[in-house]
């Protein structure tokens, strides 16, 4: 796990990096003024601040007053603005998806302007829709007690929290309304860009990696296992339910005592009763180490006894490496999808594969992902649900091309006799 990759420093020189008088936005002034220096004559001058007067104004904008708030702080200390290693990997997955859907689609017949004019639409309502869903599903655990400070977290994409559903149902339908305008099959460009969203997953679920989301649940086998530093989701979800220490609780109710644990040596015993789990933090990290791991500590009252768990483990226990698997599933999905363009012309027959095709992985992959709760009183996950759905339209596309291609067949044969 590296959540943060590095902190673009707040100062340079003495100077701010990002904010009204700065480095970033002297360099932007800098590159207007040489542009419309080297624009020629006072008309192309005035064209050229009137296109791009606008996206300079925006990015001024953001420089001033959108990045200098989210700079991380600690104490009174600005360390800098984070690059953080799921958006670098999500911007990854965009570039390579993009590459890949555009010489699909070139190869289609869609010129490559179409083609960024869709890829705009897709990529946007995408990202949209994912952190949408994530939002809707989470809005209750967000950062912030006030309305305005949960829809500033619910901007906060870049640090994980995108579901792919969300993305996917948002993008097919930017994806068709392009194709009405445009008056492009729908099917045609979905068979184009569904290997791109596939090879765009593989990455997407790395940055997953990196930033400790979509974990899987406790490994108890002797298969490949991975764990996360403190401070991880999978790590306070375990602090929590007070599995770090050797507890499994239900209810408040000790129900079982890991040999050799904390709680072993602390002579705790099944059926005591838990009234307080609260962690805190003890140390962490600092304006000269901004990337150390916060240092925990575990406040539990037992049977009315009060016990402090410290120190505790610093990594968590060894949990299904999901994210790693998913990646992989998204690689192989790329590769398949992408090889039936020489195999299948039929349009919609790659497309309906790929529902198919993720929709069960990802349904097996649930059953190794412990972050969704069961849904409409089973034990089927959200997911889970939208990917029965997924692998029933796909298969409908199938069953109505195939009567297409036999119900043509016909009329042809008919026109022969």
């Amino acid at each position: 796990m590296r959540q943060t990759l590095f902190y673009i420093p707040h100062e340079l020189l003495g100077f701010p990096v990002f904010g009204l008088l700065s480095w970033g936005s002297a360099l932007l002034l800098l590159f207007a003024s040489v542009q419309i220096a080297i624009a020629g004559t006072a008309d192309k001058r005035i064209q050229l601040i009137q296109t791009n007067g606008m996206v300079w104004a925006g990015i001024l904008f953001v420089l001033t007053f959108i990045l200098p708030r989210i700079e991380t702080r600690i104490e009174d200390w600005t360390i800098g603005l984070p690059v953080r290693g799921y958006g670098v990997l999500l911007m990854l997955g965009v570039i390579f998806g993009a590459a890949v859907g555009l010489k699909r689609s070139e190869s289609r017949g869609i010129s490559k302007d179409a083609f960024f004019s869709l890829a705009t639409w897709g990529v946007v309502s995408g990202i949209a829709g994912a952190r949408l869903f994530y939002v809707i599903q989470h809005w209750d655990t967000l950062e912030g007690s006030s309305l305005s400070e949960k829809l500033y977290a619910s901007l906060q994409f870049t640090e994980g929290g995108l579901v792919v559903y969300g993305g996917v149902i948002a993008g097919l339908i930017a994806t068709g309304f392009w194709a009405y305008r445009f008056k492009v099959s729908p099917l045609k460009v979905a068979d184009a860009v569904t290997p791109a969203f596939f090879l765009g997953l593989a990455f997407g679920r790395i940055g997953c990696l990196l930033n400790g989301c979509c974990y899987g649940g406790l490994c108890d086998s002797s298969l490949p296992s991975i764990s996360f530093p403190a401070g991880s989701a999978v790590y306070n979800d375990q602090l929590l339910s007070g599995r770090l220490v050797g507890l499994v609780v239900k209810d408040e109710r000790v129900i079982n005592v890991e040999k050799d644990s904390w709680a072993d040596k602390n002579h705790i015993q099944p059926g005591q009763t838990i009234t307080l789990m609260e962690p805190r933090q003890v140390d962490g990290p600092t304006h000269e180490n901004p990337l150390a791991s916060p240092e925990l500590d575990l406040l539990l009252k037992i049977d009315g006894k009060t016990y402090r768990a410290h120190p505790l483990p610093n990594r968590s226990l060894g949990v299904h490496p999901s994210q790693i698997y998913a990646s992989f599933g998204g690689l192989l999905l790329f590769l398949w999808t992408a090889s039936l363009s020489n195999l299948i012309k039929r349009q919609g027959l790659i497309f309906a594969s790929g529902l198919i095709a993720y929709g069960v992985i990802r349904i097996l992959e649930e059953y190794i992902r412990v972050d969704e709760a069961g849904q409409f009183g089973t034990d089927l996950s959200i997911s889970q649900w939208i990917s029965i759905g997924a692998i029933l339209v796909g298969a409908m596309i199938i069953v109505a091309s195939n009567w297409r291609s036999k119900f043509a067949a016909e009329v042809e044969t008919a026109a022969m006799r």
